[in-house]
């Protein structure tokens, strides 16, 4: 096969799939429209309450965290795979970055913040290729791998605090990223943007980026085509582990503690993120921008029946029907597109 072949071949993407790679497709509409519904339905529930500033940055603030760790589902989607571990990455990157900024290790009294983030960074990232060497190098299913990670990332964080919290005194320093604010937008929202910057340029502009499509389109027909299938997975785990490290120090920062109990069933809010905003759970299709509208709608919809007096049991139920909604319009959609 030629380059110019291969080159053809790998570009050989469905045309909806290409146009729901750049700006806003047809299901990223849709989803955009309900998130301006629920926003407006909220906000006559609850006038005086719901578009108050600090309103506005609780919502925020949960977008950026399920945002981003829906950006390294996607990743992951995309591809065909899933990533179960982002959860207890969470807690146990949380718990690692206040001990060793707090506590310290290996001799050394206490690591500064910056080498305690990037630390922890590195150390997601290594997580994240353990995961693209069973998956790509053995075979594991990547259900397995991440679901045994999530067990010991949860067991280890756990034990290294003795299921008590690190925490931070205030007015430390590292509190900044996770509770402050620039012209009322939280930190957090804007590392959220930043990442989705920087992801959606490598998905959408990038030589990667067309291949991680390839891959979740047709794995054999990518790898035929000369695409570095292995290749392509271990960055796509790796970027999932970093996402989690990122959202797990901001986490850690916002409340002023590293603690190991955070985190619960985050993989699944996450991976809720991701459908909600069209990414096909069947490979090959996603967005970067589907993935924060699908945040952004959980985000207003737990807030906005928080300030209803919902009760959290029926949010939960209100939630999963709305997961379920969108899988089973994705199998229909995907189903009469074939």
């Amino acid at each position: 096969m030629t380059k110019a072949s291969q080159t053809n071949s790998v570009a050989a993407v469905p045309r909806t799939r290409q146009r729901a790679r750049f700006g806003v497709g047809f299901r990223e509409l849709n989803v955009l429209i309900a998130f301006v519904i629920l926003c407006a339905y909220f906000w006559w529930q609850n006038p005086g309450v719901f578009v108050k500033p600090a309103n506005l940055a609780i919502i925020m603030r949960f977008i950026a965290t399920f945002g981003i760790l829906g950006i390294g589902e996607i990743l992951v989607i995309i591809t065909g795979g899933i990533d179960l571990s982002v959860g207890s990455m969470t807690a146990l990157t949380g718990v690692i970055v206040a001990w060793l900024i707090l506590k310290g290790a290996f001799g050394i009294a206490s690591f500064g913040v910056i080498p305690a983030i990037l630390i922890v960074l590195i150390l997601s990232a290594a997580v994240g290729l353990w995961h693209g060497f069973f998956i790509a190098k053995i075979g594991v299913p990547p259900f397995i791998i991440t679901l045994g990670t999530w067990l010991m990332a949860r067991g280890t964080g756990a034990y290294l605090t003795r299921g008590y919290p690190v925490v931070f005194s205030s007015g430390h320093p590292f509190l900044v990223l996770g509770q402050g604010k620039f012209h009322s937008i939280p930190i957090m929202f804007i590392v959220l943007v930043v990442v989705a910057l920087i992801t959606a340029l490598i998905l959408n502009l990038t030589t990667l980026g067309r291949h991680i499509y390839a891959v979740g389109g047709n794995i054999e027909a990518a790898r035929v085509s000369g695409v570095n299938v292995n290749g392509v997975r271990f960055f796509c785990y790796a970027s999932s582990g970093v996402m989690a490290g990122i959202t797990g120090i901001l986490l850690a920062s916002r409340l002023g503690q590293g603690t190991p109990v955070v985190g619960s069933g985050y993989e699944l809010w996450a991976i809720a993120a991701t459908v909600i905003g069209g990414t096909s759970l069947f490979g090959g299709e996603g967005t970067v921008f589907g993935a924060i509208l699908g945040a952004a709608i959980m985000g207003v919809m737990q807030n906005g029946m928080v300030l209803m007096n919902v009760s959290s049991y029926v949010q939960d139920i209100i939630l999963g029907l709305v997961l379920v909604f969108a899988v089973v319009y994705d199998t229909l959609r995907r189903r009469r597109r074939e």
